[in-house]
């Protein structure tokens, strides 16, 4: 199957936390780990996140903190429950930057038209089990749309969904001097990995991996 590159990238604690709680929004890491978020993102044709992490977060995924171009901003959401969410950063710039929402046959008509009239292009694909939208099927759509590199940044169900399905081709994790002891991981599965290089940013460390085979 013809698909970008996919580099996944997030920030966990020390007890390898993402978040201090499903649906919570927490700032890990550091501006100098913020800044190098943002520099891998100005090195990606697009940058994928879940509906998850836009109503946690309110992220803006751009490249405002370096000099480089925004990615296009990509969004799995089976339900469009990103309609009606008031203030939504991603939304912003739509028509400059672009923003692509992958949704299902659940979504309705009404959030489809809602979003397409800001200039949302909006991509109804099938589900599969559990009603999740198929990986395989918009990594298709993505790379004839011109995306060679993808940047897939959380949240958990996403980065243990891409794991799963093998289709990681680098991870990207930064660690932060910091316990939550109870939270949500960034994967629930088993995975070895081969570490490539690391990088010391402030109190905060990156480290690049190649991923292994998972272990069910």
């Amino acid at each position: 199957m013809k698909r970008p590159y996919i580099t996944i990238k997030f920030a966990q604690t020390l007890d390898g936390k993402i978040a201090a709680q499903q649906g919570s929004a927490s700032r890990i890491s550091g501006p100098l780990a913020l800044r190098f978020a943002h520099r891998l993102r100005s090195r990606h044709d697009a940058v994928l996140v879940g509906i998850g992490t836009v109503l946690a977060d309110n992220p803006q995924l751009t490249t405002r903190l370096v000099t480089g171009k925004n990615p296009v901003r990509v969004v799995l959401d089976s339900h469009l429950r990103i309609i009606p969410v008031p203030g939504t950063r991603i939304l912003r710039n739509v028509k400059k930057d672009g923003v692509i929402i992958f949704a299902t046959q659940k979504a309705t008509k009404s959030k489809i038209k809602a979003l397409k009239s800001r200039g949302v292009e909006v991509i109804i694909v099938p589900g599969c089990k559990r009603g999740n939208i198929d990986l395989t099927q918009i990594l298709r759509i993505l790379y004839k749309k011109g995306v060679k590199k993808l940047l897939v940044e959380g949240g958990s169900e996403i980065i243990t969904s891409f794991i799963k399905k093998q289709l990681a081709d680098k991870i990207v994790i930064i660690t932060a001097p910091v316990i939550f002891g109870c939270g949500m991981p960034a994967a629930r599965l088993n995975l070895k990995l081969k570490l490539k290089s690391v990088k010391r940013m402030g109190g905060d460390i990156a480290c690049e991996f190649v991923p292994g085979r998972v272990s069910q």
